[in-house]
């Protein structure tokens, strides 16, 4: 029998789905959905949302990966908005002897998401000012503290307090935020506003990308001007693998810097019935990465419509909560550390931090085309997303071709397993709670019948459709 938490994580609708990490910005998405807005649309609504609601997550000086299906082209799309390396960065990891911490300020990241919401909003109908409204208006009246900002927020009061010794919004000085506080935010609503003005070019010049950078240069860090402007979204057809033992199926991936190709290695050198810790270590061993570090620091959207359009959004401020550590105090921002999580701190490695080179991230999307239509899905977890997709599909693609509603709820609730640096297995039931691990997946399926959005139901992920 299903988990009574499952009962909700599978919505329904025949105008439009969506899923999100949050369920105040899934119920903004929806909304969108209900006024006209199309698949593209609710998932930038969402998106920006969700910077307000899980700000440690993901937010406007994050990366943005995506898998996009249309009417218009036969096989998915797959975006990459992934800043690379720094000009100074190189250098000034070779003047510390290659000792570069994974946070602090010369771990913070070129933002590469105002590109990829840019690039996804041009895909909508509506017009940027309304997606991005509802998220200003959140961050002004104020957002609910939830059970998963007050856990990460506790887990991060050392870091955060390293750099804004006095205290920020998301971590004041005198005590921790707790569940059910409301947390206004006026500098994000001014850094959305600016977004909405700007889009893509938010960061090139302006007053958000001059208060970023002396923020960055007080704390010693590398980032210059011409570095913010070398952000690009770099789209193309996704790459795609048959599955084992099912050679008319593909599963469609984001391209690398992602992890989509290891993921794509799990499904096609084994069958998916016998996905195990030790078929997914092999894979992500065949993939040259760095350090993987720790869980959370992302969020996921899933959307559709009934004009065939289809959109899973991975959005991270990188690892392990509040990226960087540091924060544009006047403007709420959190900085990523993609550049200390994601590069290869070693000379010479071809994932060194070269000039431009962008590193190499667990982030990735998926795709698979089903009898009737497709099915698109995605989940943070840090080092655990190879391991968590990978675990679902092997579920779901080892029964018949079809994905009915009670085939998607049982593959989100059944037990996972979370393969760890070291190379130990946790498992959820024995080594933490039943539907304990942070997995937080938002799927999407499309069908003549309808289109269905579902959402793991271990955490605050919400299904809604119209």
């Amino acid at each position: 029998m299903l988990d009574l938490r499952a009962r909700g994580c599978v919505a329904s609708g025949t105008t439009g789905a969506v899923a999100a990490g949050a369920e105040a910005a899934a119920a903004i998405g929806a909304r969108v959905l209900r006024e006209g807005g199309n698949a593209f649309d609710a998932a930038i609504a969402t998106a920006m949302a969700e910077t307000v609601a899980l700000p440690s997550k993901c937010g406007l000086a994050g990366d943005v990966v995506a898998l996009v299906v249309t009417p218009d082209h036969p096989e998915p799309r797959s975006l990459v908005a992934l800043g690379g390396a720094a000009a100074g960065l190189y250098d000034a990891a070779a003047a510390a002897d290659w000792q570069v911490a994974p946070t602090g300020p010369l771990s913070v990241g070129i933002p590469g998401a105002p590109a990829g919401y840019a690039a996804l909003a041009a895909r909508g109908r509506l017009p940027l000012d309304r997606l991005t409204a509802p998220a200003v208006e959140l961050a002004r009246s104020g957002m609910w503290w939830s059970p998963m900002n007050a856990l990460l927020e506790s887990e991060s009061r050392t870091l955060l307090a390293t750099y804004q010794p006095e205290g920020c919004r998301y971590s004041p000085r005198s005590r921790p935020h707790e569940v059910g506080d409301t947390v206004v935010l006026p500098g994000l609503a001014r850094a959305l506003e600016e977004f909405t003005e700007r889009g893509a070019a938010l960061f090139h010049d302006g007053p958000l990308a001059e208060a970023l950078l002396r923020t960055v240069e007080g704390h010693g860090g590398v980032l210059t001007a011409a570095d913010l402007r070398s952000a690009v979204a770099d789209e193309r057809t996704a790459p795609s693998r048959p599955v084992a033992e099912d050679s008319p199926r593909a599963l469609f991936v984001t391209h690398l810097p992602t992890y989509g190709a290891a993921l794509a290695d799990v499904l096609a050198r084994n069958a998916p019935s016998t996905v195990s810790p030790e078929t997914v270590a092999a894979s992500l061993a065949a993939l040259l990465r760095g350090d993987l570090g720790t869980d959370e620091g992302t969020s996921t959207i899933a959307a559709a419509d009934d004009e065939g359009n289809v959109v899973v959004l991975v959005h991270s401020n990188s690892f392990p909560q509040y990226g960087s550590g540091i924060v544009v105090e006047d403007y709420d921002l959190v900085l990523s550390n993609r550049a200390g999580r994601g590069f290869t701190f070693t000379p010479d490695h071809p994932n060194s931090p070269v000039p431009g080179r962008r590193p190499l991230t667990t982030l990735h999307a998926w795709g698979i085309r089903h009898p009737n239509g497709w099915l698109l899905g995605a989940t943070p977890g840090g080092r655990q997303q190879v391991p968590w997709n990978a675990q679902l599909l092997g579920h779901l693609l080892s029964g018949p071709r079809e994905f009915p509603d009670d085939r998607l709820a049982d593959a989100l609730t059944t037990a996972r397993w979370m393969l760890d640096a070291d190379g130990s297995v946790r498992e959820e039931g024995r080594d933490v709670p039943h539907l304990g691990a942070r997995s937080s997946h938002t799927l999407v399926r499309t069908s003549p019948d309808g289109l269905t959005a579902a959402a793991d139901p271990r955490w605050d992920s919400t299904a809604v459709a119209v």
